[in-house]
């Protein structure tokens, strides 16, 4: 599956594509990121919020929407059924993960990543805005999919292959979490693979051949279903990116991941 486009092909087809900003940084880095996007970003760009765009009476992070909420904010920045989506952040390869998985579960195909994101971007030298621009309203309808994302009761009695994208020191509880109140540790018969490993040293994602290999050493049957996890659901996204350019069908992400795992006294906790 194509997951994502090139710098050059954006370039060249950036008017005929809606493109959005899904820059993210954990609370602790103390970054402005709306500010970040309206002093740099790509030309025609808009920046997609990925704590605004959530269920908001959840007192989870940045937890799914409803799918009208979803239409309503996905519109206002111009998306269209019928659009391509390009989306990419500020890091290279972060939090856009997420922002693309979102749409995937909406329902709607024709969404990429931009791959090296807006560093890459900047470092060829291609046009950049200081301006941003309010966008033409689009037509979005949601189809979402509820397969394509799990609850802590799923995840409890799954017989799916867990993967963790968290570091491994806060996956085998060396170290403690960034959030407060959340216990050490993961979740039991889950395997780590950190998310970093996935991406080059452009923070673009490796090739085929690399990823088949990462997973490979990991212990991942690839045939069967797979539930990714982190600490919020954002690089638990990039597990799945890696994933679907592997064409790997039975996909879910664990939403609340250890954010809400590591908060609750009544699920299992493994630490080694």
């Amino acid at each position: 599956m194509q997951v994502t486009v090139s710098t050059d092909w954006l370039e060249k087809n950036i008017q005929d594509v809606i493109v959005l900003d899904a820059s993210w940084y954990m609370p602790s880095e103390n970054r402005d990121v709306l500010n970040e996007f309206k002093s740099q970003h790509i030309p025609n760009a808009q920046f997609f919020d990925i704590d605004t765009i959530s269920d908001t009476n959840s007192h989870l992070p940045h937890m799914f929407p409803s799918p009208s909420s979803f239409n309503d904010h996905v519109e206002k920045l111009g998306a269209s059924n019928n659009l391509k989506i390009i989306i990419y952040d500020s890091d290279g390869l972060f939090s856009a993960a997420r922002a693309w998985w979102m749409f995937k579960v909406m329902g709607h195909n024709e969404v990429f990543i931009l791959d090296g994101g807006l560093p890459k971007w900047i470092s060829e030298d291609k046009p950049i805005s200081v301006n941003p621009q309010k966008a033409l309203r689009g037509n979005f309808k949601s189809i979402f999919i509820p397969s394509s994302v799990v609850d802590a009761p799923q995840v409890l009695k799954t017989n799916a292959q867990v993967i963790d994208a968290r570091h491994p020191k806060r996956f085998s509880g060396e170290v403690a979490e960034p959030r407060v109140n959340l216990k050490s540790g993961h979740i039991p018969n889950s395997i780590n693979i950190f998310y970093k490993s996935f991406l080059d040293e452009q923070k673009c994602l490796r090739p085929t051949s690399e990823l088949l290999a990462i997973f490979a050493s990991a212990g991942i049957d690839l045939n069967k279903p797979i539930i990714t996890s982190c600490g919020s659901g954002i690089t638990a996204s990039i597990i799945i990116l890696a994933l679907k350019r592997l064409d790997h069908i039975q996909t879910a992400l664990y939403d609340g991941s250890w954010s809400e795992w590591g908060l609750r006294d009544d699920l299992p906790i493994v630490t080694n």
